[in-house]
């Protein structure tokens, strides 16, 4: 297969994905998947704790963007057990560091943020493959990583909030509270959530309102950047594949939360908004920096990629690591249900 047929597959997978999602998820049938029982409250009557769509589709997300790492760093000829390292590393830093940063910036307990995931990713990143390559644990390419890390994130950002989507969070302003050129510009694509039990209804009484489509756009445009930064990796251009994932997802947050109603702390610019531009800005000191590696880079042959995800020892570890972040991220803190059981009469 060459590069481009990958590309595009990718992009027609992920076009059809998120139009459906863009156009399904806002249902009020598409927020909780399942609901467990956890405490009887009287013989037929018990509490639940409920499962999200949410956490189905960011667990999803998460591992298309770990098993394109894994296709990307195999193409180079990197083992597996080698490439998983650094993914899993980022995992173990980025998941609860999304919970962290949201209750300090917004003073939440019960929520995540990918903003603050990201800037601490960002920052992580190169510690981690240094850390490993000091370690004796692999020797890896700094800069090639951080770009094939780069353009998975993009990829799954922009599978990712799908899920936003199906939550209801992250959700754009009300048309009729937007300027009219702007209102007019969006009227066509806008999102309508219902469902009261999403955030859009619950936190901003928007159940039922047309608003600005902002998590449909971010997922087209990271999606983009990801096929766009994956191409480039492929045909060897490591440092501008690094340099498309990380300007273009991060001047888009800057931009995008302008269109945003939902809360994310104090201010007319967030802190989000200032981690993202740190990130856009610092992007160029770090092919600056890394850009001219010492040891050479082996040229990217997508075969190798394949190969890489081919065995056993992916299918569980790409298993496990679902499972786990489904339930980190799949188990909903802020709803929950009263589940009533019963015998079927006329059946016995």
């Amino acid at each position: 297969m060459t590069n481009e047929i990958f590309i595009i597959l990718l992009a027609a997978a992920g076009g059809i994905v998120i139009r459906w999602g863009s156009a399904r998820l806002p249902r009020a049938d598409r927020q909780i998947l399942a609901s467990v029982p956890l405490r009887q409250r009287s013989e037929s009557l018990w509490t639940g704790m409920n499962i999200t769509y949410y956490g189905l589709i960011l667990a999803t997300a998460q591992c298309a963007a770990v098993t394109l790492f894994c296709i990307l760093m195999g193409s180079l000829g990197y083992p597996l057990r080698a490439i998983t390292l650094p993914a899993v590393a980022m995992i173990a830093i980025c998941a609860p560091s999304a919970r962290l940063i949201a209750r300090l910036v917004e003073k939440k307990g019960n929520t995540f943020t990918v903003g603050g995931a990201t800037f601490t990713g960002f920052i992580a990143a190169p510690l981690i493959v240094s850390g490993i390559n000091a370690a004796g644990l692999a020797s890896l390419p700094v800069m090639a990583t951080l770009a094939a890390l780069a353009g998975s994130y993009a990829i799954g950002e922009g599978m990712g909030r799908l899920g936003c989507i199906s939550f209801g969070c992250c959700y754009g302003k009300p048309l009729d509270r937007c300027s009219p050129r702007l209102a007019r510009l969006f009227s066509p694509f806008t999102t309508t959530f219902s469902g009261r039990l999403k955030k859009a209804a619950y936190e901003g009484g928007l159940d039922g309102a047309p608003l600005i489509p902002v998590q449909t756009l971010t997922s087209v445009i990271c999606f983009a950047a990801g096929l766009i930064s994956a191409y480039l990796f492929l045909t060897g251009r490591i440092g501008l594949s690094f340099l498309v994932a990380v300007v273009v997802t991060q001047a888009w947050r800057f931009v995008s939360e302008f269109l945003r109603l939902d809360h994310r702390g104090t201010g007319k610019v967030s802190v989000y908004q200032l981690m993202s531009l740190i990130m856009a800005v610092c992007s160029f000191l770090v092919v600056f920096t890394l850009g001219k590696e010492p040891a050479a880079v082996p040229v990217p042959a997508l075969s190798k990629g394949f190969s890489a995800i081919s065995g056993t020892f992916y299918l569980i570890f790409i298993e496990t690591l679902w499972v786990m972040l489904f339930l980190f991220q799949g188990r909903s803190t802020v709803t929950a249900s009263d589940l009533f059981f019963y015998v079927r009469r006329d059946r016995i």
